[in-house]
């Protein structure tokens, strides 16, 4: 089902915690490579490379903690998550990706 759009949207989000598990969502699988590196694989394929967006989850972490996506393509994403200092790092995130 597409949401109201100028163009006919796909939508994958999801919830993901420190160890890898996922935690919400549907329509993908997480693969922990490392420490705070995670591939989420897309069960359907985008047509089109899709946006997608990150953020930590939870109320336990610095200010400077973060996340970044990287290397987004039609099958999957890579999501990395750090700590205060910048070092990949554990964390839980959410995201989305649309395309």
């Amino acid at each position: 089902m597409a949401i109201e759009a100028y163009e006919n949207l796909q939508i994958v989000r999801g919830t993901v915690a420190a160890d890898g598990t996922r935690t919400a969502g549907y329509a993908f699988k997480v693969t922990k490579l490392s420490a705070g590196k995670y591939i989420i694989t897309f069960n359907n394929d985008f047509r089109e490379t899709p946006s997608v967006v990150a953020t930590l989850d939870g109320e336990n972490w610095n200010l400077l903690d973060n996340t970044h996506v990287s290397g987004a393509t039609t099958e999957r994403v890579m999501v990395i998550t750090g700590n205060s200092v910048g070092a990949a790092a554990d964390r839980p995130f959410h995201f989305i990706a649309m395309g």
